[in-house]
């Protein structure tokens, strides 16, 4: 599935084992994440997540709340679930044609590079029909 192998206080067996023992392990996790999306559900016991405070600079004061951001850390089978459910999700929005074509934000293959190539063809083509 692509995860990196952060291991959450809450997953039975930390993620490098599950990764490495992939030959096992493999069609289990298809069998909880193809259940999941056959039936609708999300199970409640991979929703929690266990959530650090995280000082969002090293030169700010640890003493101060206001300097900390709550990361969360999720169950590895809740990565794994979240993963195939976007890639799925974003495969239908692109085969649907429900994107816009110049959509380039949280897209493949897209970037703020080539909306800005658009941007400027698309000036370049204005500018050529004489509108200024």
């Amino acid at each position: 599935v692509g995860l990196r192998a952060t291991t959450c206080l809450l997953d039975p067996c930390p993620s490098w084992l599950v990764l490495a023992s992939s030959e096992v392990t493999r069609g289990w996790i298809q069998a909880i994440i193809n259940a999941s999306l056959s039936e609708g559900v999300f199970p409640t016991a991979l929703k929690e997540a266990v959530v650090r405070p995280l000082l969002k600079k090293p030169s700010l004061d640890p003493d101060n709340l206001s300097n900390y951001r709550p990361v969360s850390n999720l169950r590895f089978i809740a990565k794994a679930v979240e993963k195939v459910v976007a890639r799925q999700f974003s495969q239908h929005l692109e085969e649907s044609s429900y994107l816009d074509p110049l959509q380039s934000g949280f897209r493949s293959g897209y970037s703020t590079e080539t909306a800005l190539v658009s941007l400027v063809d698309d000036l370049w083509r204005a500018r050529d029909r004489g509108c200024s």
